[in-house]
């Protein structure tokens, strides 16, 4: 298959939505298919790179979160389509609207994802304020773009209950976004001088690093617990000075892959305190390391799905279950590692393989209903006696 990629910026390598674009790109292509992107940073050889639209206001805001909205250049987003078997959409932003538009004037089947929540919006922009923001917003994409589609790609099934419940009516296909292989557990696990606690997602108010870092503060093993904080984002400087202030050995940082595997490789323990989450492929990638996970059991995240019992859930922005729930497991270090590989195990439901070919069959589901209208309305209609 041709397949096109529609997302506002693909040069993010902090954002998790541009890096699941990203992997889904290279994957697909690796299983033979021909994959374009049509974005802001895209650089492929079949790619289409399109300008950065400026939205005043929310440019500026965006900016903090690393992220660009893409600018449509019809004549270029038309060179990307022609030929093109299907075109798959990330966001659901003006950039995706026009080419939406586009790509059903030249007739080419579309699919969409659905990666912004609506409460990540109504979190960084300040407004959680305002009585029933976030379903106001869940209207405002389905009346305004997912309505157009007959399939939509849902990261969890979690997320499928939602966009259910807010009365999207397209068919909804749960795929994790997947992880690849190289995530997987050490050979050998080396001893650490101190207890060697991370997390990974984005510095931004959502994701809760206040309430991991108060409950390292909180732990009976303060003192031989480091904490690495790996993300960027708006909340950064905040909770270097909550860090210092708490007196917590605290690491920020941003890693390449490599990196990251080799850290989660020999950490002890993940922590996920985050309340809004689609999945979190962060935490499936150190579970997949063998980690075991301490998870914020929230209503409006998914994450709480990979949690094997309550030792890995904690209260939503409770510091003080979550400190014992770190100590809980810090004690406990055999049974913490015979659970990593219990853990481990539990992981590969959510290889990056798997959820390509999930990919492809959505993919495919679309091109023959596209197939089959066009057939039923070129047929010859029966003369009437």
């Amino acid at each position: 298959m041709t397949i096109v990629i529609v997302i506002d910026l693909i040069d993010n390598l902090t954002n998790g939505s541009v890096m699941t674009a990203r992997r889904f790109a290279d994957g697909l292509a690796e299983r033979g298919h021909r994959v374009r992107i049509v974005a802001v940073g895209a650089k492929g050889p079949d790619d289409v790179e399109v300008g950065i639209r400026y939205v005043p206001i929310l440019s500026e805001v965006s900016a903090k979160n690393q992220i660009k909205y893409g600018k449509f250049d019809r004549e270029k987003v038309k060179k990307a389509f022609e030929g093109a078997d299907i075109v798959h959409f990330i966001f659901p932003f003006k950039l995706e609207k026009k080419c939406k538009k586009l790509a059903d004037e030249m007739g080419i089947p579309t699919t969409a994802a659905f990666h912004v929540q609506p409460e990540d919006i109504s979190y960084n922009a300040h407004v959680r304020w305002i009585p029933f923001i976030d379903r106001y917003i869940y209207s405002n994409m389905r009346r305004h773009f997912y309505k157009k589609f007959r399939r939509i790609h849902c990261p969890s099934k979690f997320i499928a209950n939602e966009l259910d419940k807010h009365g999207y009516k397209a068919e909804l296909y749960v795929i994790s976004n997947g992880f690849d292989k190289s995530f997987r557990p050490p050979e050998v696990h080396v001893e650490n001088e101190k207890f060697e606690v991370i997390m990974v997602g984005r510095l931004a108010p959502e994701k809760k690093q206040n309430i991991l870092i108060s409950a390292v503060a909180e732990s009976k093993f303060k003192d031989r617990i480091h904490l690495t904080l790996l993300g960027n984002g708006p909340k950064k400087k905040k909770l270097m000075k909550l860090a210092a202030k708490k007196q917590v050995d605290c690491t920020f940082d941003f890693m390449p892959k490599d990196k990251l595997v080799k850290q989660l490789q020999s950490s002890d323990l993940y922590v996920h305190s985050s309340t809004v989450e689609i999945e979190a492929i962060s935490c499936i990638e150190a579970i997949a390391c063998g980690l075991v996970p301490v998870i914020a059991d929230s209503e409006l995240s998914a994450t709480p799905q990979f949690a094997l019992d309550e030792r890995s859930l904690f209260e939503k922005d409770n510091v003080a279950e979550l400190a014992k729930k770190i100590d809980y497991w810090l004690e406990n270090g055999e049974e913490r590692k015979k659970m990593g590989g219990i853990y481990a195990a539990s992981a590969k439901n959510y290889l990056l393989e798997n959820s390509l070919r999930l990919a492809e069959r959505m993919f495919i589901d679309e091109i023959n209903d596209c197939k089959a209208e066009k057939l039923k309305d070129s047929a010859p209609l029966k003369a009437h006696n």
